[in-house]
């Protein structure tokens, strides 16, 4: 069997097992992730019906599905079509670089643009995915370097190394690319460390996100280059190779570049989400990086709750069970509380009649943080 007819085979099975996984999601209420990517869709694409975000968390998974089958075709990078748009005669005036990358498509045979030119490069990983898979990604190294009888050398390094800043300024020195995911957003003290991050919009909201690699960028007068992968209808990996963000040589304040550059690289980002945006990954986590701020207010300077026939359930209330405990989230301001395990049963049959039967204290709570509504009634 061709390997192109095997690795859809080999998908199509996969998918039939997640179904059902996914199904006994609903059926335990594990849905953690799925509560929290429903309210990063409502925030950031609205227009989405929200009767189709089980859809759509479906399909995100899907391609999650097909990307890591596609590591165990590492061999095939090799008839990457795409490698035209790599156009290694242009870019090599521009090494060492700094190649962006998305979490979006085939994003993990990004290696094999580097590997096919014998470029030497330091990957940065995510520090869950360097901590459980490094070795993988060591292999799937291999194969590919084997598959192109590259000379290529691979450093791996986790996004949170403390001193990963110097050891990449020595690499670099040395004649090393980097390779990295810039909207994996992670670095020291975790992925809700605010330092030396940037305020950026992205899909009508607000975002916090890491400038470590433009800074590297300015400092070193290192090129950015962006690569963004989707797959095609046929579900075949594409990429974009997108044109050098080169910093200014002689500048001095690197605020301007810093800013403009990290914005710039977050706009491909956005552009390729607005026909792609199913193959992110970045949906089921932006909310780690969503200033939440302007979604506080809600209801929280109030000293009382209305009436109890004066208000109702929160449509945007989501549920889920985590380790035998209850949980709602308010998916408007993102305003996650414990429940008792009555309650979430009250919440999750609609039962208003009997939430209005709690203590008034349990109310107040429910209404302060927005989980319980005032009623609107029709003219």
């Amino acid at each position: 069997m061709h390997p192109s007819k095997l690795r859809l085979d080999i998908f199509e099975e996969s998918k039939q097992e997640l179904r059902t996984s996914f199904e006994r999601r609903w059926q335990t209420n594990d849905l953690q992730t799925f509560q929290f990517l429903s309210a990063n869709l409502s925030k950031c694409l609205p227009a989405l019906p929200v009767a189709q975000h089980k859809d759509t968390y479906f399909d995100i998974l899907s391609y999650r599905v097909l990307q890591h089958i596609d590591t165990q075709f590492s061999a095939q990078f090799s008839g990457i079509d795409d490698f035209a748009e790599f156009d290694y005669t242009a870019i090599k005036k521009h090494l060492p670089a700094l190649f962006v990358s998305y979490h979006s498509g085939s994003y993990r045979s990004a290696i094999a643009f580097l590997v096919k030119y014998n470029i030497d490069v330091v990957l940065i990983a995510d520090p869950l995915a360097y901590k459980h898979n490094a070795d993988k990604m060591t292999d799937q190294f291999q194969l590919v370097k084997n598959t192109f009888n590259s000379s290529s050398d691979l450093v791996l390094y986790p996004a949170d190394q403390a001193d990963l800043t110097v050891q990449i300024m020595g690499k670099m020195r040395k004649g090393y690319s980097v390779l990295a995911y810039v909207d994996g957003n992670a670095g020291t003290n975790g992925y809700y460390n605010r330092d030396n991050s940037l305020k950026i919009p992205f899909f009508g909201q607000e975002i916090f996100v890491r400038t470590g690699l433009a800074t590297l960028s300015f400092y070193l007068k290192a090129p950015m280059i962006p690569m963004l992968s989707f797959y095609d209808e046929n579900l075949k990996p594409r990429w974009n190779i997108y044109d050098p963000i080169l910093p200014v040589k002689g500048e001095k304040d690197p605020g301007a570049y810093i800013t403009n550059s990290t914005r710039y690289l977050y706009t491909i980002l956005e552009k390729a989400l607005e026909k792609h945006y199913v193959q992110w990954e970045g949906w089921l986590f932006l909310h780690r990086y969503l200033d939440l701020e302007g979604f506080s207010g809600l209801n929280m300077d109030a000293t009382a709750a209305p009436d109890a026939s004066a208000i109702t359930i929160n449509d945007n209330v989501g549920l889920f069970v985590l380790d035998n405990k209850y949980y709602a989230l308010n998916k408007d301001n993102y305003k996650l509380l414990e429940l008792t395990e009555d309650v979430f049963h009250l919440f999750d049959k609609g039962n208003m009649d009997a939430i209005g039967e709690r203590p008034a204290s349990d109310i107040h709570l429910l209404y302060k943080n927005g989980f319980l509504k005032e009623r609107i009634y029709a003219a």
